[in-house]
């Protein structure tokens, strides 16, 4: 793919992340993605467990690990900034990588807690995967369990640590 297909893909994905922007203020939801650290503080958490590499299920990366790229994805991993900015630059590098013969190869590290899976490092590679549908993302994954709250969510989630044990899927 040459550099300015790969513009073209940006300026694509650039309206598509305005589009759900829009939608996200007009139905009353949070525009950009969410924020584990904000989700979670240090007593919920039960302990730490590293997954390894694992094939992460591109719709359930629902967000970032840190603020730092808070306003630089709608809430759905769509670029928001301007197609002129060093943001955009990279992700044009990483589509044009993606759709060539040497494609996008470094996991992103991500933590997974219940269920959901937030971006430590390699937010633009799931922007770029995501925009072009991929099922997957492969990732190294640290699962953070949390604390017993006695709620159902936790029964659940619960219920899926102990299947995963049997089948890691």
């Amino acid at each position: 793919m040459s550099q300015s297909e790969a513009t073209t893909k940006y300026q694509q994905a650039l309206k598509a992340g305005k589009r759900t922007y829009k939608n996200c203020l007009m139905s009353g939801r949070y525009p950009y993605l969410q924020i584990l650290d904000e989700i979670l503080s240090d007593d919920m958490i039960a302990g730490r467990v590293d997954l390894g590499v694992i094939d992460v299920p591109a719709g359930q990366i629902v967000g970032a690990k840190s603020i730092g790229r808070r306003t630089a994805f709608a809430a759905d991993f769509m670029p928001l900034l301007s197609p002129d900015s060093e943001f955009a630059a990279k992700w044009i590098a990483l589509c044009a990588a993606h759709l060539s013969d040497e494609g996008i190869r470094d996991p992103v590290r991500c933590y997974e807690y219940m269920g959901r899976f937030y971006v430590l490092e390699g937010n633009k590679r799931v922007s770029v995967l995501r925009y072009f549908e991929a099922s997957t993302v492969p990732g190294y994954v640290t699962r953070v369990l949390p604390e017993n709250d006695g709620s159902e969510a936790y029964a659940r989630y619960q219920e899926f640590l102990e299947f995963y044990r049997l089948a890691p899927l």
